[in-house]
C-alpha cells in the first residue's frame, strides 16, 4: 500500500518524464535533453523522496581507491558534494548531494553523508552541477561518422550551434622522491554542431573551418577580442560560436 509521500511523489513524477538522449551518425540533437529550470518546480523531489524507496537509491557503491599521496582529484570541479539536480528513471530530482567523477564518467549520490554511490548511468538523463548543465549522450555501436563517444557532455551552448564539452582528466602514478605520487590532470575535449553533425575542435583553425561559411568575420572577431586558443582555449571556442550564431540567426 503506497504511504502519502509515495502517492505524491508518483503523481509529481508523471508531469515530469525526460526521454534519455540518442545520438545516431545521422542525427546528434540534444534540444530534448536540457534539463528545465528548478525554479519552474514548487518542491523537491529528491526532499520527499529520502528513504530507502527513492528511484535513486538503487544504483552500486562507489570505492575510492585513491592513494593517500596524490595530487588533486578525479572529480569535476572540487572534491566534496555539491547540491545539485538530476533527470533520473523518468523523474526530475533537485536539491541532491552530488559528485562527478571524470575519470570513470560516474555520477554519485552521497548516502547518508558518507556511503557514495553511483547513479545507473542507464537511468540518468541529465543533471546538473556547480552552474552546469550535463546531458548523457547515447551513442549506437552502429555509429561510424560521428565523433562523440557515449558519456556525459557540459552543455556550454544551445542555440543554433551547440557546443558540448566532454570533461575529463587524467590519472598518473609518478614516482617522487621514491614514493608512488597519483596525480590528476583535466583533459576537456570540444565539440561543435554543424548541421546534424558533431566536430571535435582544438584551435582556432579547426573551428573556421567548421565554420567555413562566416571563416573570415569570426577571424577578424577573434582578432578584436584578442582569443588565446592556447591559454584560454574554450573561452575562445566558446566566444566564436556565439559570434557564429549571431551573424546566422
Amino acid at each position: 500500500m503506497q504511504t502519502p509521500w509515495q502517492a505524491k511523489l508518483l503523481y509529481l513524477a508523471g508531469f515530469l518524464l525526460f526521454s534519455p538522449l540518442h545520438v545516431s551518425a545521422q542525427n546528434a540533437n540534444t534540444d530534448a535533453a536540457i534539463i528545465p529550470s528548478p525554479a519552474s518546480y514548487p518542491i523537491s523531489l529528491y526532499q520527499q523522496a529520502t528513504k530507502e524507496e527513492s528511484h535513486l537509491l538503487n544504483g552500486p557503491e562507489y570505492v575510492d581507491i585513491r592513494r593517500a599521496n596524490r595530487e588533486g582529484h578525479p572529480f569535476f570541479l572540487i572534491d566534496e558534494k555539491t547540491p545539485g539536480s538530476v533527470q533520473y528513471d523518468g523523474a526530475f530530482y533537485e536539491g541532491v548531494p552530488l559528485l562527478y567523477d571524470i575519470v570513470l564518467d560516474e555520477v554519485l549520490l552521497a548516502r547518508n553523508g558518507l556511503v557514495l554511490q553511483k547513479l545507473v548511468k542507464e537511468k540518468v538523463a541529465g543533471f546538473q552541477l556547480g552552474g552546469h548543465k550535463f546531458v548523457r549522450v547515447v551513442v549506437p555501436d552502429t555509429a561510424s561518422n560521428t565523433a562523440l563517444r557515449t558519456g556525459y557532455y557540459d552543455v556550454m551552448h544551445d542555440g543554433t550551434t551547440k557546443l558540448l564539452v566532454k570533461r575529463l582528466k587524467e590519472r598518473q602514478e609518478l614516482i617522487e622522491d621514491q614514493k608512488v605520487l597519483e596525480k590528476y590532470g583535466p583533459i576537456d575535449k570540444y565539440y561543435i554542431q554543424q548541421g546534424t553533425t558533431y566536430h571535435q575542435v582544438k584551435s582556432g583553425r579547426s573551428v573556421y573551418n567548421v565554420f567555413s561559411d562566416r571563416k573570415k568575420e569570426l577571424k577578424k572577431y577573434a582578432r578584436t577580442k584578442k582569443f588565446n586558443f592556447r591559454r584560454q582555449r574554450e573561452e575562445a571556442i566558446l566566444g566564436l560560436v556565439l559570434y557564429y550564431d549571431s551573424l546566422t540567426d
